[in-house]
């Protein structure tokens, strides 16, 4: 009898567990800031302000939907960097005498692993090419770039999106909530003024209709956009991918991309052939 209460209660509290849980379909917490999981990697080299990006299963929002509309670079550094160069951790001059030193950026499988918990590099020729090395102590395939350093030795910081330019000036890209400097070259985020930057292009979202065109879906939970947002279509429903995601989201008013909208006056880094601006 005691185990059959124990066991009603439990049932009871996880159907108020689940209840709780924030949904795709809410609207709260739209226009929350968010960090994409692709800044997680290392050799990321930021998002095109010409494409989209709907992540969606974002545990930091609340609707679980993490909107990068048209933006450029990494949420995590305003001014983008130059491609770091490579280096080899075992050889002091890789660095070419610069005040820099050869810092670690990151440590993955080799590429052949598949799932493989027990895959193992054995030399370099098992890694990812230049700028990789095969750490043979543990079997992982890690990357060495050279990174700026202070009179002291110390490593110049890393950017932090919440300084100002003048302050983020001359530091490294790095992969958030670490000091492991990023491999790759990143464009700098947009100009304030173009509503493509951070603030303006990256945060919570949710679903608010289908795309234009499409017929109306009963089955999928729309939510209503709070005041401030508009709802935009931000991925047309071309036949690819998962159509569940495809259509419109709430969007901060008048932060609408309009195709061939300048990156304007870019602060940080700006190469023709990769970021758009000035």
């Amino acid at each position: 009898m005691t185990r059959s209460i124990l066991s009603g209660l439990l049932g009871l509290l996880s159907v108020v567990a689940m209840a709780s849980l924030p949904s795709a379909c809410e609207s709260g917490g739209v226009g929350d800031p968010c960090l994409p999981e692709d800044e997680y990697d290392p050799q990321f080299a930021g998002f095109k302000v010409t494409e989209e990006n709907i992540e969606s299963r974002s545990f930091q929002c609340q609707t679980r939907i993490c909107l990068v509309n048209h933006f450029q670079g990494r949420v995590s550094c305003p001014l983008g960097q130059e491609a770091p160069e490579p280096c080899d951790p075992n050889n002091a001059a890789s660095c070419g005498g610069k005040r820099e030193a050869c810092a670690l950026s990151g440590a993955v499988e080799p590429p052949n692993c598949a799932g493989n918990q027990d895959c193992r590099c054995q030399s370099n020729d098992d890694c990812y090419g230049e700028g990789w090395s095969c750490d043979t102590a543990d079997g992982m395939c890690k990357a060495y770039v050279c990174r700026a350093q202070n009179a002291d030795g110390s490593f110049k910081g890393c950017q932090d999106p919440t300084k100002s330019a003048a302050e983020n000036q001359g530091k490294a890209c790095c992969v958030p909530g670490t000091e492991d400097p990023v491999a790759s070259p990143v464009c700098g985020q947009c100009a304030g003024n173009s509503q493509r930057n951070a603030e303006q292009a990256v945060y919570c979202s949710c679903r608010c209709g289908v795309a234009d065109g499409e017929p109306d879906d009963p089955n999928f939970n729309f939510c209503e956009c709070p005041q401030g947002f508009t709802c935009s279509e931000i991925r047309p429903n071309v036949g690819l991918g998962d159509a569940n995601i495809t259509g419109k989201y709430c969007i901060k008013q008048g932060s609408q991309f309009e195709g061939e909208q300048a990156c304007g006056d870019v602060p940080g880094r700006v190469n023709s052939d990769q970021c758009e601006g000035f």
